[in-house]
């Protein structure tokens, strides 16, 4: 990550989305996640700034988000009141597993397709990570039916 002139704007951004991550978690409000892992990706995107070649570690850090994201859902939806059937949390266990390792592939492909098609600046990373970011919410919306 070069980050450039914005290092401190990058810090800050990051530093932003853990701590509204953290604070969902806490106290249970599953609207401050996505708001995170925006504020989190925005971070590593403006980071990449002057950088002019595509980021093989950029299908590393979606699939991270999506981790974290869904770990972090799955934390406030839990009630600790309530002991969850072993094989509901194998389950949903195993879609976060398939749904991570389907996010990799993709991410992966469209990183390929980026590098091979052009080497611009961030304007297209931004498009990039657009297009990923839609490609995971089809996904996303498929697997919960």
């Amino acid at each position: 990550m070069h980050a450039g002139s914005f290092t401190q704007l990058v810090a800050a951004a990051a530093a932003l989305g853990l701590a509204l991550m953290a604070a969902g978690v806490l106290w249970r409000l599953p609207l401050t996640i996505p708001w995170a892992v925006l504020l989190t990706a925005a971070a590593y995107l403006v980071g990449r700034e002057g950088s002019p070649v595509v980021d093989g570690g950029a299908a590393v850090v979606g699939v991270l988000l999506l981790v974290a994201a869904e770990l972090a859902s799955w934390s406030i939806g839990e009630d600790p009141r309530i002991r969850a059937e072993p094989s509901l949390v194998l389950r949903r266990a195993l879609t976060i597993g398939a749904l991570v390792a389907g996010a990799l592939v993709l991410d992966v492909l469209l990183l390929g397709a980026a590098a091979i098609s052009s080497s611009s600046g961030v304007a297209l990373a931004a498009v990039g990570v657009a297009a990923a970011v839609g490609a995971m919410v089809v996904v996303v919306r498929l697997v919960r039916g």
